[in-house]
């Protein structure tokens, strides 16, 4: 019978009994704790990527129509496109 060999003293997962006003106090903290709980950032929805035909086609109005110069046009043309 194996049972019978263990040591005596066997290791606890948890901590001796504490005195009534302690226990009061600790009681008392999780309950605190359960009441106000700590604040969180609230989740932000998921954005819809970018339509990038749709910018591209604005921007290619925009140059044609004469509000945007070469160099402005191409600026924008990298930024929508991820290249710069």
């Amino acid at each position: 019978m194996l049972f019978l060999l263990r040591p005596r003293q066997a290791w606890m997962p948890f901590a001796l009994p504490r005195d009534m006003t302690t226990q009061a106090g600790y009681r008392q903290q999780l309950n605190d704790r359960s009441l106000n709980p700590a604040p969180y950032a609230p989740s932000t929805p998921p954005t819809a990527p970018p339509d990038t035909t749709a910018r591209l086609r604005q921007l290619g109005e925009l140059h044609q129509s004469g509000a945007l110069t070469d160099a402005e046009f191409a600026t924008a043309k990298a930024q929508v496109l991820g290249e710069g």
